[in-house]
């Protein structure tokens, strides 16, 4: 027994000594992973960097800047690798004692500072590198500054009479700039670089603005000076002639628009010595929308007279002709009271007519008076005409439909008058067909439908002879009686076809009747119906029932025999 204790004591020890080992080699392999970094940051030119810049004559936000950054290689150099130093080697002991968890928290404090020298480091060498690139590249842009400069300067001296009174504050730009380009040359000389660039930035932009002043303000000057005033003119000259020619312009007040269009081209020139020159921009284009807005509108009167011209006696003539067809109307209407009755709103649609057409009539003649004292653009007078004609031709639509309706009246009364000897001979008909068809007898729905339409005709013969004639209540009776004859056609037809295929039916279900004694009774009470009453529709339900219960789908073969008037014995099932 105590031998397998002393063996797995053995065992455990070996155990936990080779765990060791493996974590000890763990960490030492981080440790000289550490290392390594540690190494690679302390070869970084940082030194020699700052030693270079150094050399150069720093002043002013260039040496504050280098300073700083000599402050932090110097925090780096003094503490940070110390520090990187000992914690390394905090992290070997503890290593070497077997304490990991320790060893763990040392090499972790390695990695937090690796990365705090890291990212200073890179901050510092990216600051050193642009320090000594911005000094390279004040050099190129300074130099293509300087000959825009005197490119700019040589064209205002050559072409300084294009700018006007906007010379002066150019020739102050040029000065403003010159005197950048002369403090650009002292500060590099001062070694403060980065203010500098700052200050070759500004003059580059500044050199672009003035370039572009240079393009623009000689085309306003002439916009302002030249081109609007020219157009002015003109308008006033075409405004003057037009008004020579008997053209009413006085809406336009151009006299009042032209004095505020001038002040506005004087502010224009103000804004242009003020380099307000997109201002200028915008304005010189609304100027040149407002005259050619102008232009636009002397042109429509111009196109206005033409039609003016072309279409007043027009328009005249048709709103002449209509009032004739409106005299007419009131003639026919006196006539057509006579004999018929004309309604309170028929009168009013034509008083209300008319009194459109007068009113027409009245603007018509307002326009022309004016136009021949000179008092209306053409423009308004074009739109007085379309206006009086387009209200003329809907008059006219609506005079045709009204003289249609008063010529539709003596129409209406012949065709109701020659409908109603129809109907009356329709029922003679109706009633010849009955007898020849030898019915027993009629029925007295069906006598009673006969007197309910002699008494429809009557009516309708009663509203002819009225005088005056009121043809709305004619065409009611009208269509009363012809409604009530349609309905007593139809009910004869059915009582006769109803009538024969009883007498089918009846004749067909004989050959059962001997046999059946309740199909016999049936028909016995068909029959009374068919003889006694005459109610054919009746006895026909009778009969059909009776018969389907002995021979079901008969009645079907009966009304095929019938329709095909054949024996329905002949029919095919």
């Amino acid at each position: 027994m105590f031998v397998w204790y002393l063996v797995g004591f053995v065992v455990i020890v070996a155990v936990v000594f080779a765990v060791g080992y493996i974590m000890k080699k763990k960490h030492y392999q981080r440790i000289n992973a550490l290392e390594e970094q540690k190494i690679e940051l302390m070869e970084r030119p940082v030194i020699d960097e700052l030693t270079k810049v150094k050399k150069l004559r720093l002043t002013g936000q260039t040496e504050d800047l280098f300073e700083s950054w000599r402050d932090s290689w110097d925090d780096i150099a003094t503490k940070l690798f110390p520090n990187l130093e000992e914690y390394i080697l905090g992290a070997e002991q503890h290593t070497d004692r077997y304490q990991f968890r320790q060893a763990t928290q040392m090499e972790n404090q390695v990695e937090q500072v690796i990365h705090e020298i890291d990212t200073q480091m890179k901050q510092i060498l990216r600051g050193l590198k642009e320090l000594i690139a911005s000094e390279e590249r004040n050099a190129q842009d300074i130099r293509m500054a300087k000959d825009k400069f005197t490119t700019l300067r040589r064209e205002v001296l050559s072409n300084g009479y294009k700018l006007g009174d906007a010379l002066h504050s150019v020739e102050g730009e040029l000065d403003t700039i010159a005197e950048n380009l002369n403090r650009f040359d002292m500060l590099t000389d001062q070694g403060d670089y980065l203010e500098a660039r700052e200050v070759v930035l500004n003059v580059q932009h500044d050199l672009e603005k003035l370039g572009v002043k240079l393009e623009k303000i000689p085309v306003l000057l002439r916009e302002s000076d030249v081109v609007l005033p020219d157009e002015m003119g003109k308008l006033q000259a075409g405004y003057d002639e037009m008004a020579q020619q008997g053209y009413f312009l006085e809406q336009l007040q151009l006299a009042a628009e032209l004095d505020r269009m001038s002040n506005r081209v004087t502010d224009l020139k103000d804004k242009i010595v003020a380099g307000e020159l997109e201002a200028v921009e915008s304005g010189v284009a609304e100027l040149h929308t407002e005259i050619n807005l102008f232009y636009d509108t002397l042109e429509h009167e111009v196109e206005a007279r033409h039609f003016v011209k072309e279409n007043r006696i027009v328009v005249e003539a048709k709103l002449e002709k209509q009032l004739d067809v409106s005299d007419a109307l009131a003639e026919q209407i006196k006539e057509v009271k006579q004999t018929y009755h004309v309604t309170e709103e028929d009168l009013a649609s034509y008083l209300k007519i008319a009194s459109q057409l007068e009113l027409q009539k009245e603007q018509l003649a307002t326009v022309t008076e004016r136009l021949s004292e000179v008092k209306i653009a053409y423009s308004a007078a074009e739109d007085a005409l379309k206006e009086i004609d387009a209200v003329v031709s809907t008059i006219s639509l609506e005079q045709d439909a009204f003289a249609e309706e008063l010529r539709s009246l003596r129409k209406d009364e012949l065709e109701a008058r020659e409908d109603a000897d129809r109907m009356r001979r329709a029922i003679l008909n109706l009633n010849r067909r009955l007898d020849r068809e030898r019915l027993p007898g009629k029925p007295e729905d069906y006598l009673a439908l006969c007197e309910h339409m002699e008494a429809s005709i009557s009516k309708l013969e009663q509203k002819l002879e009225e005088k005056p004639l009121n043809m709305k209540s004619v065409n009611h009776e009208w269509q009363v009686a012809q409604e009530d004859l349609e309905h007593l056609t139809e009910k004869a037809d059915e009582m006769i076809e109803n009538a024969h295929l009883v007498e089918h039916v009846i004749q067909y279900a004989n050959r059962y009747r001997l046999q059946t004694p309740d199909l016999a009774i049936a028909l016995r009470q068909a029959e009374d119906h068919f003889y006694d009453d005459y109610q054919y529709k009746k006895a026909l339900e009778l009969a059909v029932t009776a018969l389907e219960k002995v021979e079901p789908s008969a009645f079907k073969k009966i009304e095929k025999a019938y329709e095909m008037k054949i024996n329905v014995d002949e029919v095919e099932e």
